[in-house]
């Protein structure tokens, strides 16, 4: 057995720091996009809509065994401000919420977690009168 000189010990060096460079951008590609094992094919758990109404609060519409559920989300708390089976879901999201009609009481967004549930109520009130009616 020879000797390895620089160049072969360059080019092994190499070569393997550019199998492991495509191995981990390959692991970080599965993960993005949600290949994994762990994904599991009864999922009870979906994200049906989002509505952000300001940098750091929004309302998330879940559906879990059959069932939406209305979140409001703010960086301290998540809350349930409501929740009715699926099959009159589709009915109730067709009659949607215009945010800019509500008035709330306070000036920006980030003054307080109450002030938020607040407007919560606000619209849960709202959706209570349009299902009335």
């Amino acid at each position: 057995m020879g000797e390895v000189g620089w160049n072969e010990w360059l080019s092994m060096m190499s070569s393997l720091a550019v199998v492991l460079v495509l191995l981990g951008a390959t692991l970080f590609g599965l993960k993005k996009m949600g290949l994994s094992r762990t994904k599991d094919a009864t999922k009870n758990l979906n994200v049906s809509e989002v509505h952000n109404l300001g940098p750091r609060q929004k309302l998330i519409v879940i559906t879990i065994n059959n069932e939406q559920v209305l979140l409001g989300v703010t960086p301290q708390a998540i809350n349930r401000l409501g929740n009715w089976p699926e099959q009159e879901a589709v009915d109730d999201l067709n009659q949607s919420i215009d945010i800019n009609q509500l008035e709330p009481d306070f000036e920006s967004p980030s003054d307080s977690p109450g002030k938020f549930q607040q407007l919560m109520s606000q619209v849960a009130k709202r959706t209570a009168e349009r299902k009335k009616h």
